[in-house]
């Protein structure tokens, strides 16, 4: 093990070294420790040492410009102003770093293949640069290559990533306000619930992107490339206090609760409103007006729409695992392709108890309904009306519909079900 004098000494050569003044010697260190270390306008160019770790330490206009940072730990490290152009950071941990006015241009992002010791063999494990809530304001990131790293929660706030690889990066509830995202790559990129206020997007490749939340009033994609993205269907923008109500859902979701809050917009009048491509998983439409509404393609997990007139609605598409629409007015709405799926709770830690949440549809009146294609994972049916409704294509399973009214509807085109004898 290094020590902290020894370490401090090789810092003074390397200054010589790169100064090219005699007694110079370039650093080169794996797995050193300079945790909270304190360092200022001095320079590390070049230098040698994956696997360092910078956790906590205070490092303010140093240059870490060419150095090999191979699985670094930067952990809460504050180091604004400091410049990692063209640096190796592949698998770096900088998670809740302050990287304000940070130069990372064209620096190395990608994920790093680890060799970790499991019971005394060697593994590779593959892990993903994380850059998560980290504060990265005013950054200098052109050219850089972010494949797949973790920038989720992080602000970015006037930051510049035009060109940048930004393949299947996770960048949900990122702050993007008024970033350069010009030219940048960012297919199959992770933006749930993000800002997106006054970004640049010219040129952007946004196939596949997950755009779900995103406040894209104002937000000019006229440039990108959005095919197959998704929640960029919208047509029509949200009224003011109810983007606002998504955008704090939209919080509450991607922080895990701890910040914004539940939509919850119990008896309003939301005729006509177009939530396509959200995520309002948990949310609360108990007894609202939302006839012709727009769900399409949203995900309404574990959401609560009792009572709710959603008559002529469309819900094509529409995750509906463990929703709650005891009874709803549901004549006439279209729920072609949908799924009233089940929820599996999970404990804290993320693993199962065991406990399923099934939807329950229990007094729902279906009737003229389109239901052509929708799958039902075994939802709660009491009283269900579905007279006359379209029913081709649909998977029942193993649904209990001893109780369902089918008059009228066209049994023989479901796809599989207990249907009961009197349909």
């Amino acid at each position: 093990m290094v020590s902290r004098p020894e370490l401090i000494e090789a810092i003074k050569k390397h200054q010589r070294y790169v100064l090219k003044q005699p007694g110079g010697k370039r650093m080169q260190l794996r797995n050193g420790n300079l945790s909270r270390i304190k360092m200022s306008k001095i320079s590390l160019e070049d230098a040698i040492l994956p696997g360092a770790n910078f956790i906590q330490a205070v490092i303010k206009d140093v240059s870490f410009n060419f150095c090999d940072l191979f699985g670094t730990n930067f952990v809460e490290a504050d180091l604004e102003g400091s410049s990692f152009e063209r640096a190796d950071l592949r698998g770096a941990n900088m998670a809740r770093a302050k990287l304000r006015n940070a130069s990372l241009k064209a620096a190395d992002l990608r994920s790093g293949v680890m060799i970790v010791m499991d019971a005394g063999r060697e593994r590779r494990v593959k892990r993903a640069t994380d850059l998560g809530n980290a504060d990265m304001a005013g950054s200098m990131m052109a050219g850089a290559n972010l494949s797949e790293a973790n920038m989720s929660g992080s602000s970015l706030v006037d930051a510049d990533l035009s060109d940048a690889n930004m393949f299947a990066v996770n960048l949900a509830g990122a702050d993007l306000t008024g970033c350069n995202l010009s030219g940048a790559k960012m297919k199959n990129a992770n933006l749930k619930g993000a800002k997106l206020h006054n970004a640049v997007l010219a040129g952007t490749d946004l196939s596949g992107a997950n755009l779900r939340n995103v406040d894209l009033n104002g937000v000019d994609l006229s440039q990108a490339n959005t095919a197959n993205s998704l929640g960029s269907k919208a047509v029509a923008p949200l009224p003011e206090d109810i983007r606002d109500l998504v955008n704090a859902h939209s919080e509450w979701l991607s922080t895990g609760g701890r910040q914004g809050k539940p939509l919850d917009a119990t008896g309003r009048d939301l005729s006509g409103m177009d939530f396509s491509g959200l995520d309002l998983s948990a949310a609360c439409f108990e007894n609202c007006v939302l006839r012709g509404a727009l769900f399409v393609d949203t995900i309404l997990a574990m959401a609560s729409l009792r009572r709710a007139d959603l008559k002529l609605a469309k819900f094509n598409s529409a995750i509906l695992s463990g929703v709650r629409l005891n009874g709803a007015n549901c004549q006439k709405a279209i729920f072609q392709g949908a799924r009233f799926g089940a929820v599996e709770q999970r404990d804290g830690n993320g693993q199962k108890t065991g406990v399923i949440w099934y939807a329950d549809l229990s007094g729902a009146d279906f009737s003229k309904a389109d239901m052509r294609n929708a799958s039902f994972s075994q939802p709660k049916m009491a009283e269900v009306k579905m007279v006359r409704a379209n029913i081709s294509g649909v998977a029942f399973g193993e649904t209990d519909l001893s109780s369902v009214d089918f008059a009228g509807a066209n049994v023989a085109a479901a796809l599989n079900g207990r249907l009961p004898d009197h349909a």
